[in-house]
């Protein structure tokens, strides 16, 4: 069963990581036009980046089943709602504590991807 769960996931390849970048690029677009037609979201950049790292995230996992963005979705959707709460002023927390949280997540994420599927595939 253990094995089943990881051949249905793939590590990062570079057709992966192009697939993001683009996902990314093109939901990052999408968020500066919609701050850009509604002036009352400007001051919330961070919340507005972190749901296009979200998007490209869900995206890719849907089509390529990277590990890490299995991971990183979910944690760049969660971060997007602490960004909006502190954009918002309804948290005090520095930003920096939150992008520190942010990136310390995605390393562990790529961590735990190249040792789970690395060591699946060299058992294979």
């Amino acid at each position: 069963m253990k094995r089943f769960a990881f051949a249905q996931r793939c590590c990062t390849t570079p057709s992966a990581m192009w697939f993001w970048c683009i996902s990314f690029v093109a939901f990052l677009g999408i968020t500066l036009m919609v701050r850009r037609l509604w002036p009352e979201l400007q001051p919330y950049g961070d919340t507005m980046l972190l749901v296009a790292l979200a998007a490209a995230c869900f995206v890719n996992y849907g089509r390529n089943r990277t590990l890490h963005c299995g991971l990183t979705g979910p944690l760049f959707l969660i971060a997007a709602v602490v960004a909006l709460l502190i954009e918002a002023g309804v948290w005090r927390v520095d930003q920096d504590v939150l992008w520190a949280v942010v990136l310390i997540g995605v390393a562990l994420a790529f961590l735990i991807e190249f040792r789970a599927v690395g060591r699946h595939s060299s058992h294979a």
